[in-house]
């Protein structure tokens, strides 16, 4: 028997207490870890497998750097390889890449990075985490929760292999990542203690026996030296301290057992699948930051770039540690206090302002508007529209009609800009625009009563990371034209709202009827799970329906519906009933079309005044289903209508699943960014949870949960009471539920454009093939392009850039040379991309 004792701390950056309270514990902690150093010259530290707890330190310990750096490169304290412990199934697979780019920044630039994937505590896994790992060399993959029965099979050690084949060797924690905590609490007993551990995980195959010597927020232990050696002297074994990397050092997994397929399961451990619809508004958000950064920013402060604009990686790079500070599985899972998610929401909506400034000042200046973003003093400017994606498209483009400077003044005058004294209509290119007051509360306006305006129209064919520029010019209004019907179309796309509220949808010939139905449920749950209650029959009728249409010259066509739901106010005091106290809900549904666009968009807006529930939006889609696919983490996955057998589980398999963004079945696909629990039922009903109202962190008494999962204190927030809005799409190609959400994007332009219209800057084949990332390089050598191939088949990529080319060269997901073969003509690069894989290239423009 081989024994390694790992002291370590769990350090939820805010959970139970808010980041500065949790801070103020973290200086102490890693003062004492520093201290142990120099006392202890065999003593070791992990902390916690994240760096962003080095940042926090050191803001208030900057003079503890020198000694911090040096335990690290001594191989005394492990840091990384994450920024920040993520939530493993919440975030986009791009923002797993950015929280590796830069947990390895800030822990190289102490010294050293760890190299074992360790993430202890998170509440299950995607299947493509191998190949995630893989692209950074990293391994074993130490982790707690996910097992299913598979987990009896398999052993503490194993093979866990993704869907493209990659695979790392896993190394299941099976007492926890608290195993050996408390040795201070108990030194007198400790080492018996440990030494049945110690047999009883030898016996169950663990070689070596890995000792957590850690716990959330405990303050390291100082006995660990004489602990080891008593419990070396009663196992007749030796007891090393060591770091997870050293331990890894030691393991032999050639005989290890293989398995392929995401860690959903909950056999050995809570798995609190309600994380996935706890505080919506928040998973709403952080959906809206990672698209914004991903699909707007990245890429066109990488294009922006080569075309001659200012390099924007510090703003990206200050977006994106907000973002992943943001993401952690006790933040973005939405199970702490009310005061950590405030903090959260604000740190959030610093995501997004930074993420939409930096995307409009890029625009703006590849439109040909000058540094300042000045616009000429008139009112007929130049309509450019962007494409963010790497095939044309065409969309509806909705434009802020707001001048800056929106005046000019000197010593005797005052101005303001024609645009914003301008309340007419307006064309584009001659055809009639749509223009509508700007329902957003935060937009400038300088005239009483007079509302800011939006200008929406339908661009067409915007090139492939190209724009189009059309003339906009002062125009008679053009109102829409409103009354009391319930069908719109546009080309084979037909809508229909039926008097329940619900839509019928038609798609060339394809039909599906009772869309955006809806059921309510009690909820005596918490923020880690839903908690159904015995006998409650869901609430499936609005108690009033009202529709309005419509119409514009454009083409764009609309359809609002608006149903005032009647729920239970809450539960009753015993918290076993719902009330029957009944509170109105609004529930609006808006739906457009347009000519050229071949999805449904639709937007939900839901005013929440019920406590203790869950409301979920149904979509039938007139058939059985034996299952469905889903987006999931650089892939797609098959998702089943039947529930595992969790008779010998822990914790009870749950019906509903996390997914990255849409749902398929019988042909519907249901785009739903930032809703991330979905459910297939076997009649083919796909379910998307839009809000789930709880009133704690945890409770104690759940009949959906045998253990607690955290502290019973209340978080009334996490009712969610007020507006919820959310934007989905019904579409027929999963592909067109991204195509909506990124859109395109219009500002006006100015007299010296930096990108002509019809210019492709990055054009991607065969349409089989997804861009999962556009984005300056993080050494700032160029830019990287990933293409994600989630079809089963092999596809050969082809890139054409709009830019003559230095050279490409195939990089790792750590944008380290990879071996993989390319081929280059010119500004045409063409490479390989397997089955359910990833592939990335670093371009060096000339």
């Amino acid at each position: 028997m081989r024994c390694v004792l790992v002291s370590h701390v769990h350090w939820d950056r805010e959970w139970y207490r808010s980041f500065e309270e949790f801070r103020s514990r973290l200086v102490g902690t890693v003062d004492r870890v520093l201290d142990l150093c120099a006392a202890d010259p065999e003593y070791r530290f992990v902390l916690d497998g994240q760096t962003v707890v080095l940042d926090d330190y050191l803001a208030l310990r900057p003079h503890r750097r020198a000694e911090l750096a040096a335990a690290v490169r001594g191989g005394r304290v492990g840091v990384g390889p994450w920024y920040v412990q993520p939530d493993s199934l919440l975030p986009s697979g791009e923002a797993h890449v950015r929280n590796l780019l830069l947990g390895r920044r800030v822990a190289e630039a102490l010294g050293a990075c760890s190299r074992v994937a360790y993430v202890p505590d998170s509440f299950g896994h995607p299947a493509q985490l191998p190949q995630l790992f893989a692209g950074f060399g990293l391994g074993p993959f130490v982790y707690w929760r996910g097992n299913g029965d598979e987990i009896d099979e398999l052993g503490p050690v194993w093979r866990w292999r993704a869907p493209d084949g990659s695979s790392v060797v896993a190394w299941h924690l099976s007492d926890g990542y608290f195993s050996a905590a408390g040795i201070d609490a108990d030194p007198a007993t400790a080492p018996d203690r440990l030494a049945a551990l110690a047999r009883r995980q030898a016996d169950a195959g663990h070689d070596p026996v890995l000792l957590m010597n850690g716990f959330d927020h405990l303050p390291p232990d100082t006995l660990t030296a004489d602990v080891a050696a008593q419990l070396a002297m009663q196992l007749d074994a030796p007891v090393t301290r060591a770091l997870l990397d050293d331990a890894a050092s030691m393991l032999d997994a050639r005989e290890a057992r293989c398995f392929k397929g995401a860690l959903l399961g909950a056999r050995v451990a809570n798995l609190l699948p309600g994380v996935w619809s706890s505080r919506m508004p928040q998973k709403l958000a952080n959906r809206r930051a990672q698209a914004l950064l991903e699909g707007w920013a990245e890429p066109w402060a990488a294009l922006g770039q080569v075309l001659g604009l200012d390099n924007e990686r510090p703003a990206l790079e200050l977006a994106w540690r907000s973002l992943l500070q943001s993401q952690a599985h006790d933040s973005l899972c939405g199970c702490s206090i009310d005061r950590v998610h405030e903090q959260v929401q604000a740190r959030l909506d610093t995501v997004v302002d930074v993420a939409e400034t930096t995307t409009t000042r890029v625009l703006e200046r590849l439109a040909g508007r000058v540094a300042t973003g000045a616009l000429e003093w008139t009112d007929e400017h130049e309509l450019v529209v962007f494409n963010p994606s790497p095939f044309r498209k065409t969309g509806i483009v909705r434009v802020a009609l707001d001048a800056f400077p929106p005046w000019r003044a000197s010593i005797d005058r005052f101005d303001l800009h024609p645009l914003a004294l301008k309340r007419s209509g307006f064309t584009v290119d001659g055809a009639p625009a749509r223009v509508v007051a700007s329902e957003d509360p935060a937009r400038v306006r300088f005239l009483p009563d007079q509302a800011a305006l939006d200008l929406e129209v339908v661009a067409p064919d915007v090139p492939a990371f190209g724009c189009r520029r059309a003339a906009l010019r002062p125009g008679p209004p053009t109102a829409d034209v409103v009354d009391d019907g319930s069908d719109i179309e546009a080309d084979d796309v037909i809508v229909r709202a039926d008097p329940d509220g619900t839509l019928a949808v038609r798609f060339g010939d394809r039909a599906y009827d009772g869309l955006f139905a809806f059921e309510d449920c009690g909820d005596r749950g918490d923020s880690y799970d839903f908690d159904a209650l015995p006998g409650d029959v869901p609430i499936t009728a609005a108690a009033d329906v009202s529709v309005t249409r419509m119409a514009h010259e454009s083409g764009i066509r609309r359809l609002r519906i608006t149903r005032a739901l009647l729920l239970p106010a809450g539960l009753d005091d015993a918290r076993t009933e719902r009330m029957t106290e009944l509170v109105a809900c609004p529930l609006v549904t808006e739906v457009v079309v347009a000519p050229g666009v071949p999805w449904v968009g639709v937007t939900v807006a839901f005013e929440n005044r019920a406590r203790d529930h869950r409301l979920r939006i149904r979509f039938p889609t007139g058939a059985p289903a034996t299952g469905a696919r889903a987006a999931t983490t650089f892939d797609v996955m098959a998702c089943s209508t039947t529930l595992p057998d969790d008779s010998a589980w822990l914790h009870a398999a749950p019906a509903a699943f996390p997914h990255q963004g849409w749902i398929e079945a019988n042909g519907l696909v249901v785009g739903a960014p930032g809703l991330p629990e979905a459910e297939v039922t076997a009649g083919g009903t796909v379910l998307v949870t839009l809000v789930r109202s709880v009133g704690w962190l945890a409770r104690f008494e759940l009949g959906s949960r045998p253990i607690p999962a955290g502290p019973e204190m209340p978080a009334p927030g996490a009712q969610v009471i007020g507006a919820i809005r959310a934007s989905l799409v019904l579409a027929r190609d999963p592909a067109h539920a991204r195509d909506a959400e990124l859109g395109l994007r219009g500002v006006l332009g100015g007299p010296e454009p930096l990108l002509e219209p019809g210019r492709e800057l990055l054009r991607l084949t065969p349409p089989a093939l997804a861009l999962s990332a556009c984005k300056p390089a993080d050494d700032g050598d160029g830019l990287v392009v990933r293409v994600l191939n989630a079809t089963g088949a092999p596809e050969e990529a082809t890139l054409t850039v709009g830019f003559e080319l230095e050279d490409a060269t195939a990089v790792r997901l750590d944008e380290m040379p990879s071996a993989e073969p390319l081929a280059r003509d010119g500004s045409v690069v063409r490479f390989a991309v397997p089955p359910h894989s990833l592939r990335s290239v670093r371009l060096r423009p000339r």
